[in-house]
């Protein structure tokens, strides 16, 4: 999608269940909240943000790389809508700390009139499947706007490139690309999406950083899909170079994304394509015969490891074509592709450990304002926490598992119970997992204090309807009908100080900072029960020092 997708697009274990409030969505089936942050709006999108840069132009709309206008962060935290030709209370605050760094998006832009409804329908479609994507190598889109028969997306800004821009790859570069773009098709099929159209140009680099992460996108050709009996697809979708041999014959499972992840990993390897000829016959041909070697000089220094991957993927009958789980536990990824490589620094790792045994305390809608400030925050903004959610996600799918939650804390040592309750704590769509915004939520404040534009921002979101205050209404928007009416009222009443049953960006933000002290609880209940006639003061003798009869007369 956009500059997270290329020029060329413009150009043509359950655990428990429980209400949204009480930290969770619902169950497997119900929706994800996370689904519902990114939010549509009917205005002009230049209100809000401004022009950096135009990275392409086409006949059909254009992608360019923008910022927040200064003096519209924050929203209506700080510039609500007018009620009855009155200001509201909340404007009168201002913005006391910005971000350090202003954030760069992607900005899309559709002219509808100029756009065909073949067009128009993939592109609804890359929305609402981008609305339930939650992984790290996945893009993300922020928000939609609706103005003057044009659609604007706005987007994580990726302007690192795509994989043709970093050829040629060594063989561990390689294999930890493919071992993140795994994880993603994992995680894609795991929520009943399969891509279609997996390729070189739609796998892009986040930054122009060395070692940048890789994001899968284009998500306009996707497809969700029951099950392996019942996803039979029929749409001859993609591009020939990767597309598989039942999609050419157009009677194809999800397996098809297995196929061109096999080409991909090809072309990683060797920078050439395992099938290729001027003439499309011809190379129809190779592909329905599967006819691709290694035969060249430059698959000498490959190893035969690397090969086989290629050779369980890039096989004619799927269901001998290995399967994302198949794929993420072979050799080759678990030689080159080690989890130990990919550590955290220390200190952060600790802290991260430390704020998720406090993360059950905090208040159920700091929990869900936390959750669109991670889902919200930039790579620079979660760089090493997004390193520690790796280290727990050992099955390398985009989730955190019980088990995989329960080995990563054990060396704690603490009790079962308390370990599911901190778990729990931190499902709040309550499907049995930790999702990866889930995780960054439970674990922003271990980098210390959040900057308060951040905290601004996870207000505007919640107020929908942009009068200054987080209202029953607005709250109940968002979380669906996994949370009733009462349920959240009497949540609002614990942080509305005063009383008018709304919460104001000042008692939002006075919630922050209360629930910061709960980091410190154990600390400080420690240091009460000390006996202070037993702690040294200053008037204690000690080597050197003032009442030290020996110390020199210096």
């Amino acid at each position: 999608m956009g500059a997270c997708l290329g020029k060329s697009e413009v150009e043509d274990t359950n655990m428990s269940s429980g209400s949204a409030v009480h930290g969770g969505g619902g169950g497997k089936e119900g929706r994800s909240m996370h689904s519902v942050i990114l939010r549509e709006r009917n205005f002009d999108v230049y209100k809000k943000y401004k022009t950096v840069e135009v990275l392409g132009q086409g006949s059909m709309g254009s992608v360019s790389k923008v910022q927040i206008k200064e003096g519209t962060e924050g929203g209506s935290a700080f510039n609500p809508k007018t009620k009855k030709g009155m200001p509201k209370q909340s404007s009168a605050m201002t913005l006391s700390q910005k971000r350090l760094k202003k954030v760069d998006y992607a900005l899309k832009q559709i002219q509808l009139d100029k756009v065909s409804s073949v067009f128009l329908e993939e592109l609804h479609n890359e929305i609402d499947i981008l609305k339930g994507m939650d992984h790290p190598n996945i893009v993300k889109a922020h928000e939609v706007y609706n103005h003057k028969k044009q659609i604007y997306i706005i987007l994580e800004l990726c302007d690192g490139g795509d994989l043709y821009t970093r050829l040629p790859f060594s063989e561990m570069e390689a294999a930890y690309i493919s071992g993140k773009m795994m994880s993603a098709i994992k995680y894609m099929h795991d929520h009943g999406i399969v891509h279609r159209d997996l390729k070189f140009e739609n796998i892009i680099f986040e930054s122009t950083h060395p070692k940048a992460e890789i994001k899968v996108i284009d998500f306009g050709l996707s497809k969700k899909f029951g099950n392996q009996a019942t996803g039979l697809m029929h749409e001859g979708v993609g591009t020939l170079y990767s597309m598989s041999p039942q999609v050419l014959q157009g009677v194809y499972t999800s397996q098809a994304d297995l196929w061109s992840a096999g080409v991909i990993i090809y072309m990683l390897l060797s920078s050439h394509r395992p099938f290729y000829s001027k003439k499309r016959r011809v190379m129809i041909d190779k592909i329905m015969r599967c006819d691709y070697s290694f035969s060249k000089s430059y698959w000498e220094p490959i190893s035969d490891e690397a090969k086989d991957m290629i050779s369980n993927l890039v096989v004619i009958d799927p269901k001998k074509r290995m399967d994302s789980t198949k794929a993420l536990k072979h050799i080759w990824l678990s030689k080159e592709f080690k989890l130990s490589d990919r550590k955290p620094d220390q200190t952060t790792a600790d802290a991260v450990k430390d704020n998720l045994m406090n993360y059950k305390d905090v208040h159920a809608l700091k929990k869900i304002a936390l959750n669109v400030i991670a889902h919200k925050s930039s790579t620079t903004d979660i760089l090493e926490l997004r390193k520690c959610f790796d280290q727990y996600d050992t099955a390398n799918n985009g989730t955190i598992s019980y088990d995989e939650f329960m080995a990563a804390i054990q060396q704690k040592n603490y009790p079962k119970e308390k370990v599911k309750e901190i778990f729990n704590s931190m499902d709040v769509n309550k499907n049995g997992v930790i999702m990866y915004t889930e995780f960054i939520a439970a674990t922003l404040e271990a980098q210390g204090h959040i900057e308060e534009e951040r905290v601004a921002e996870a207000f505007d979101r919640l107020d929908s309807d942009d009068s200054g205050f987080i209202s029953t209404k607005n709250l109940m928007e968002f979380l669906g009908s996994e949370a009733t009416s009462q349920e959240i009222q009497d949540l609002i009443n614990e942080i509305d100080k005063d009383g008018d049953g709304e919460l104001s960006y000042a008692e939002f933000l006075n919630m922050f900072h209360q629930n910061r002290t709960n980091l410190f609880d154990e600390v400080s209940t420690r240091e009460s029960s000390v006996d202070e006639n037993l702690l040294v003061g200053l008037d204690a003798k000690i080597p050197g020092g003032k009442f030290d009869s020996s110390r020199s007369g210096a």
